[in-house]
């Protein structure tokens, strides 16, 4: 049972990072976006 639980905690924590990782990759998609945005406007003004 105990073995149970302890594989539990690492599961839970590997979810947690998980979705921290997850987190930081969808702000640094949406930054992407719009700097692709940005220089496509730039890009049709030339």
């Amino acid at each position: 049972m105990m073995r149970v639980m302890e594989t539990v905690l690492v599961l839970n924590d590997e979810q947690e990072s998980s979705n921290r990782e997850m987190a930081k990759l969808r702000t640094r998609n949406e930054k992407l976006e719009a700097r692709a945005l940005k220089l496509d406007g730039e890009l049709t003004d030339l």
